[in-house]
């Protein structure tokens, strides 16, 4: 089996736990590192297994699923084990309890504080890693930067990849689901009634401010005539769909053309 490996050394009581795992079912496997390398079909060299074994910092979570499946230990506990070192290692810069239960959401602000909490729980698994895992476009890391920045909200597939990539158990994810759906119904109803009370001021296009319930009057840009396009982004709203082109909000009330 080689040399002894040196001991572990870590205030992070989640981390101690999952080296301690790791080198636990390597040496119930009888393997040495060059051999679990090659049990990985070389995929992560014997020095990169060996460091993830250290505990010296928290492993990458694909290493430590490599790891696992080589030596033959359960993939669902070395997740478990990531996520709780991950954990941990946050937890001194999280206050945890903070954030309201999926039920209790009722506005944005407090939907997007309930989901970095969850992240965070979660293990903060890197961002481009939870990319890759959820699949093509499905869950794009530029969208849940902004959304764990407090810039913009998930859609619904989004937040479903979001959950699944962060292994909520699927019995959980209704009440995700319905705090979305809660916190759009407000957005719309209130976009709806400002919108219908400015309808008889064509001159004057209005923007939304959806996170601050706010508006703005605009200037009409530009010379020609003017067409309504209020009707359109009524129905996009019905649908429960926010207006949108492109990624970018549209401009409500009235257009130039010319």
């Amino acid at each position: 089996m080689g040399r002894p490996e040196k001991p572990i050394a870590t205030l992070n009581l989640g981390l101690l736990a999952l080296a301690r795992w790791l080198r636990e079912i390597r040496t119930n496997a009888q393997l040495t590192y060059v051999e679990l390398a090659a049990k990985t079909n070389n995929a992560y060299s014997a020095t990169t297994l060996q460091r993830a074994a250290s505990g010296k910092r928290v492993p990458r979570l694909p290493v430590v699923e490599a790891y696992a499946v080589a030596c033959g230990g359960s993939l669902e506990q070395a997740r478990r084990r990531w996520r709780h070192a991950r954990t941990v290692e946050h937890s001194a810069a999280l206050a945890f309890g903070s954030a309201p239960r999926p039920r209790l959401v009722e506005n944005a602000a407090e939907l997007r504080a309930a989901l970095r909490e969850m992240y965070h729980r979660a293990g903060a698994m890197p961002l481009r890693e939870m990319e890759r895992r959820a699949g093509l476009g499905r869950l794009p890391r530029t969208t849940m930067r902004r959304m764990l920045d407090g810039t913009t909200m998930l859609s619904k597939d989004q937040l479903l990849a979001f959950l699944t990539v962060c292994d909520v158990p699927e019995r959980e994810h209704q009440d995700w689901l319905a705090a979305l759906s809660r916190v759009w119904d407000k957005r719309h109803s209130w976009y709806d009634n400002e919108l219908f009370k400015n309808l008889h001021k064509p001159a004057e296009p209005f923007m939304r401010d959806e996170w601050n319930h706010r508006i703005e009057r605009k200037p009409p840009a530009g010379r020609g005539r003017s067409t309504s396009n209020a009707g359109a982004q009524r129905s996009q709203f019905a649908q429960g769909r926010p207006a949108s082109k492109n990624g970018k909000r549209l401009k409500l009330g009235v257009t130039t053309t010319g």
